[in-house]
């Protein structure tokens, strides 16, 4: 079986019957820009061949096994969303009671919730759509309009601090919270961004996807539990996509 994500990234057995999951890519991990912790953007990137059968990077297969088993064809989204919120939270750098907030309603976003708080954070979601703050306060995080994020910061004790803002989606909202001396981290493609946020001193940090040497964690958290792989995959807008083949 090999099972894979809209975004290209996979996870599927080999000749020997183990399960292996990938990126969407694979690097060089020669270049310089790889060797600097840019292998999402590596120049030389190589892309797959599309069929039932792919080759693969050694140095970016990341084995399913010893404590990193995960079910089929579920796993296939720990290289793809699973493993790009990861890199969202890991690049923003983000440290014990920072303030965060996130907007967007997708996949992602999903599961960086869960990380956020794998990682002892509080993460403030920006909207006002019932079933997704639902799913927002279910795992610990808060829930708030756009007008409602200074209190919900304050609750937090968080409201003295410069806000971390990261966004999987809702680029406009993103570029309106970015306060002074925030930090805005954009995933992908965001479009033209505004002059403004230089005069309020905003660091923006630009994520292009999953960045590979980050899969083995993303997998050790859906393996102890703290992502809910399986909850978070489906056919929902904040549920990841995953399609399979013999």
């Amino acid at each position: 079986m090999l099972a894979s994500q809209p975004s290209g990234a996979l996870v599927g057995r080999d000749e020997r019957g183990r399960i292996f999951a990938a990126g969407p890519s694979d690097a060089c991990g020669q270049c310089e820009i790889c060797r600097r912790g840019g292998a999402a953007v590596c120049p030389a990137m190589r892309s797959r061949d599309a069929g039932p059968r792919v080759a693969v990077s050694a140095r970016w297969a990341v084995e399913l096994a010893d404590g990193l088993e995960l079910p089929l064809p579920a796993a296939a989204a720990v290289g793809g969303d699973v493993a790009t919120a990861y890199t969202l939270y890991a690049r923003t750098g983000l440290g014990p009671r920072d303030p965060v907030a996130i907007t967007g309603a997708n996949a992602v976003a999903r599961f960086l919730v869960e990380i956020l708080r794998a990682k002892g954070l509080v993460p403030i979601v920006v909207s006002d759509e019932p079933s997704w703050c639902a799913f927002v306060a279910s795992r610990g995080g808060v829930a708030a309009t756009f007008d409602r994020v200074g209190e919900a910061l304050v609750a937090q004790g968080m409201g003295a601090r410069p806000l971390r803002v990261i966004a999987t989606g809702d680029v406009a909202t993103a570029f309106a919270l970015a306060g002074p001396r925030a930090t805005l981290t954009l995933l992908g493609s965001s479009g033209p961004i505004p002059g403004e946020l230089a005069a309020r001193e905003v660091t923006i940090i630009g994520v292009a996807g999953p960045h590979p040497d980050l899969i083995t964690e993303a997998a050790a958290l859906c393996a102890r539990g703290q992502v809910d792989l399986i909850g978070g995959v489906g056919d929902g807008p904040t549920q990841a996509r995953v399609t399979s083949r013999a």
